[in-house]
């Protein structure tokens, strides 16, 4: 019997993903637990395929966790790959906003990164946005190297590729407009001395 074997590109596109799922979340899962629910955002017309996965707080002590899988091999306008994922922490209570609201911002999120931002250098700031949820006072946007999580998440390898997670982090006018000003370590310093927590979306400006 003659057995043709044929490889198809959509199917090896399909493969590819599926490895980097596998070791994405298997990272997320170790250091998270297990998703409660998954989105998945896709544009086929420019090869975008995302998943996003919400992980709920434990405890009142753990934060809530919203997280891509897929970001990381999606291709910018200027043909380069994106090789980051992006994570979202939030207090358990998500700002008194229901989990579909950020999931919609989170997307929106990302499709305005794909389709407007040149690189992925952190740190970089995202002006106040009409979209986000309506009971944040954090309307703008921090995207920074990740802190306060596993190591692992800096450097994950696929392959020959070297990926790593950033941390989307909703933040105030204010805040916003120091960190254009004076640069990172003086939001650091201002939210080493602020009562409220960093992954607080209301926090008062």
């Amino acid at each position: 019997m003659d057995v043709q074997i044929s490889k198809e590109s959509s199917q090896e596109k399909i493969l590819d993903f599926d490895i980097r799922r596998t070791i994405i979340l298997n990272l997320y899962i170790k250091e998270w637990s297990m998703p409660e629910y998954r989105v998945i955002m896709t544009k086929p017309e420019i090869g975008v395929y995302i998943e996003i996965y919400y992980f709920p707080s434990i405890n009142d002590k753990i934060p809530a966790r919203f997280a891509t899988v897929g970001l990381s091999n999606s291709i910018r306008k200027t043909g380069k790959p994106i090789e980051t994922e992006w994570m979202l922490a939030l207090k358990p209570d998500l700002g008194q906003e229901s989990i579909d609201r950020i999931f919609s911002y989170f997307c929106d999120l990302i499709a305005h990164n794909i389709e407007n931002i040149k690189s992925s250098e952190v740190p970089r700031v995202m002006t106040e946005s009409a979209l986000a949820p309506e009971n944040w006072t954090t309307k703008a946007l921090l995207i920074d190297e990740l802190r306060g999580e596993s190591e692992d998440f800096e450097e994950i390898k696929i392959g020959e590729e070297i990926i790593s997670v950033s941390w989307v982090i909703p933040i105030t006018h204010k805040e916003a407009h120091m960190i254009l000003q004076e640069g990172i370590d003086a939001f650091d310093a201002f939210i080493d001395k602020h009562e409220h927590s960093i992954i607080d979306p209301t926090r008062p400006y």
